[in-house]
């Protein structure tokens, strides 16, 4: 996914191109497409792959005088012919933001060439937009732009410094696999400005029809210390369960201050299947950690 800002209004002559229109347009941009400039994402009408965002400032005539004269002829590596849909408003400051797919590689001897990657694409069906990522380290996400939604306030009005208020459904998943033992994690938020996590963690290998452990971080706790000790219940609970499948042994604990002797269940880390699961849980605890980030420390 690519976030790009553009902070001066193009000219409506160096965004298309002069010939006859291709494509045949049945697309009515809502009405908050006219509220000002905004992201006009230029969009292949056949895949709905999105390659750049521009900036257009029409009105609901002027918009038919575009979409019936004009075309994005292999404009910003789209194929010709091209469309034009509406993404996002501008923020409160005036810049308009959006996202698409081209992604720009430079070479070793400063040469410049442009990929997309398809991450971006448009859903006729909706009007919105679908984003997906993979990261490196094998992490996936989905989410939702609605254009609506975009530059808003909370309460829905207005317009707003947070672009990324339209963005809705957000679902990031992760496999893990420690030494022949795996984990899948998967999350979701319904917006940004949901406090709240929710997460399913998979492990097939532990106990005889596997493990699934479900979450709702962030709605249970209120201070701070509560807060950030969340991601931890996973290794609370599978040790917890790994007692309850016979992996526990009796140790003696001897008091330094009174020499008293105690006897209590430990997990057993000599085994090397606890220590696989103990390992997969702290690698579980860690994507989480990386995602409870965006929480406030406290409510």
């Amino acid at each position: 996914m690519l976030k790009i800002a553009i902070s001066a209004l193009l000219a409506l002559s160096m965004s298309f191109a002069g010939a006859q229109s291709a494509v045949s347009e049945e697309y009515v941009p809502p009405p908050e497409a006219f509220e000002g400039p905004g992201g006009w994402a230029v969009v292949d009408p056949t895949t709905g792959v999105v390659y750049g965002v521009i900036v257009g400032d029409w009105n609901a005539q002027t918009w038919e005088e575009v979409k019936n004269t004009r075309t994005l002829d292999g404009y910003m590596g789209c194929p010709a012919p091209c469309a034009l849909r509406w993404q996002t408003r501008a923020t409160a400051d005036g810049n308009v933001a959006g996202w698409h797919g081209t992604q720009t590689n430079v070479d070793a001897d400063g040469n410049a060439t442009q990929s997309n990657n398809g991450s971006v694409r448009y859903d006729q069906s909706t009007g919105n937009f679908q984003i997906n990522n993979q990261t490196e380290n094998g992490v996936t996400s989905t989410q939702t732009l609605v254009p609506e939604k975009t530059s808003r306030n909370p309460d829905g009005t207005g317009r707003s410094m947070n672009l990324s208020s339209g963005i809705v459904d957000i679902r990031t998943s992760k496999a893990i696999s420690q030494g022949g033992q795996s984990a899948s994690v998967t999350t979701y938020r319904s917006n940004t400005a949901d406090e709240t996590l929710d997460a399913r963690v998979s492990i097939p290998g532990l106990g005889s029809d596997g493990t699934v452990l479900e979450y709702v971080f962030g709605s249970a706790s209120s201070n701070s210390t509560e807060r950030s000790a969340e991601a931890y219940w996973v290794e609370n609970d599978l040790i917890s369960i790994l007692f309850g499948q016979g992996f526990g042994k009796q140790v003696e604990i001897t008091d330094q201050a009174t020499g008293e002797v105690t006897s209590a269940e430990v997990v057993d880390e000599a085994n090397p299947f606890v220590n696989l699961i103990l390992d997969l849980g702290k690698s579980v605890v860690e994507f989480l950690g990386s995602l409870l980030g965006w929480m406030n420390p406290s409510r």
